[in-house]
């Protein structure tokens, strides 16, 4: 009994030390919270999701746009989002950048925001502004305005 355990040790020993440093030379899998908020007379944008270190965002835990009465009168003025309608978005530098395209095919509505942030070391924050596209029957109509602020990490 004793000398099968130990034939079969010495057969699976390469293997479980191969297995062993593969494990420990894989890259750590690790990710970030991206969190930004808008909130003025035109819109209110939340956004709480999950990024990769070194990649895009991956999952949308919140992803919520009001847009106010002075902004539009919209048919669907509450809109979420997922990770899908997040067309465009790159973090480079000290920059953070979004967009997010919401259409209702159904009410003829098209919702365009495009946010751009610096980051700010002493605070530790993205700050910037915004770009929201609204079309509705045909006319579009474009608003700006500041980001109240974004975080990455």
């Amino acid at each position: 009994m004793t000398q099968r355990l130990s034939n079969r040790l010495r057969t699976t020993w390469p293997w479980l030390c191969a297995a062993a440093w593969l494990t420990a030379a894989a890259p750590a899998l690790a990710s970030a919270n991206v969190s930004c908020l808008i909130d003025d007379a035109f819109l209110k944008f939340e956004l709480e999701a999950i990024a990769g270190r070194s990649g895009p965002i991956v999952q949308v835990q919140v992803g919520a746009i009001e847009i106010k009465p002075a902004a539009a009168k919209l048919k669907t003025p509450q809109i979420t989002f997922d990770r899908p309608q997040i067309i465009q978005q790159w973090m480079l530098g000290k920059e953070l950048r979004l967009q997010v395209e919401v259409t209702d095919e159904a009410a003829n509505e098209n919702v365009d925001l495009v946010i751009l942030t610096q980051f700010n070391e002493r605070q530790s924050k993205y700050f910037g502004r915004y770009v929201l596209k609204i079309s509705s029957t045909g006319k579009t109509k474009e608003l700006k305005g500041r980001i109240k602020e974004c975080e990455a990490g």
